[in-house]
């Protein structure tokens, strides 16, 4: 069932056409799922389906599926899945819709990504950015589980955009790579990071010895996600005093995803963030360090 569910709303679709222009601030799109008014939430960070709020699913004339479990971290996320039909001004697309119990979205009924929408360009447009120092354009690839993404001059890095996620933050494998490379310490305490869902995450300040540039951006810092998606790769550790034991938790093995997701704090320096469909890549327009 839920191979033929992904399998039609999959199905060949127009060739995107036109541009869209949002506010980076607010970046709303009214559509009809279903006949439904909605307004959904464009952002580069979301997967390969819609993402709805659950009260505004439960209202949708839908047949719904389970579908594969989200791990946001360490929380496991049941899955339900169905195919709509999408209606964005005179055009109408099948497109895969998820819900996983709890709210993904503030301000909206849910959230889709750009890749899912019909046009050839999107446009996040922020009138209050200082003007572009530079241009960069980044090559994107799509995954059925990790949404769009770049490469990264870290070997085995990716690179994610998120418009809605305050901090740029990364998995514990890509703090891994990057403390390796740019000689990466940790610095103050434990605290803690919201991702996805509103859940917030064990997270620890990493400081870099030679700062990193990941699309275009300059990190002395950056937040680190150290308990999820470390797979088998190490971090640093800090010294212990000679009479202080050190107790470490086991955790359950989870495979490494080395991903960095840049968030508003370097996103809001772009007075504009251009998607093109064809072929798939990102272009800011950016005040960069």
């Amino acid at each position: 069932m839920l191979a033929m569910m992904l399998g039609a709303a999959r199905r060949p679709s127009p060739t995107p056409a036109g541009e869209l222009s949002l506010d980076a601030a607010q970046p709303v799109l009214a559509v009809e799922i279903e006949g439904v008014p909605l307004r959904l939430r464009v952002d580069l960070d979301q997967q390969d389906s819609i993402e709805l709020n659950p009260k505004i699913a439960r209202k949708l004339p839908l047949t719904w599926a389970d579908g594969l479990q989200m791990d946001v971290g360490r929380e496991r996320l049941r899955s339900h899945i169905a195919v709509a039909r999408l209606r964005i001004a005179d055009r109408i697309l099948q497109v895969p819709v998820s819900q996983h119990g709890r709210d993904c979205c503030t301000g909206s009924d849910g959230a889709v990504g750009p890749d899912l929408l019909p046009f050839a360009i999107v446009r996040w447009r922020n009138l209050q950015a200082a003007p572009p120092r530079a241009n960069l354009s980044v090559p994107l690839t799509a995954s059925l589980t990790t949404g769009l993404s770049a490469s990264s001059e870290t070997s085995g890095v990716r690179l994610r955009f998120s418009l809605a996620q305050e901090q740029s933050v990364a998995t514990a494998a890509a703090a891994s790579a990057l403390a390796s490379t740019h000689g990466g310490q940790w610095d103050g305490v434990e605290g803690q990071v919201v991702v996805a869902f509103g859940i917030s995450r064990p997270s620890r300040l990493m400081l870099f010895a030679n700062p990193a540039i990941l699309a275009g951006f300059r990190f002395d810092q950056l937040v680190v996600r150290f308990s999820d998606f470390a797979g088998e790769t190490p971090l640093p550790t800090d010294p212990a005093p000679s009479e202080e034991v050190v107790v470490r938790h086991a955790l359950a093995h989870q495979a490494a995803w080395p991903a960095v997701t840049i968030g508003a704090d370097r996103l809001s320096r772009c007075a504009e963030i251009v998607y093109r469909a064809v072929p798939r890549s990102l272009v800011l327009h950016c005040a960069f360090d």
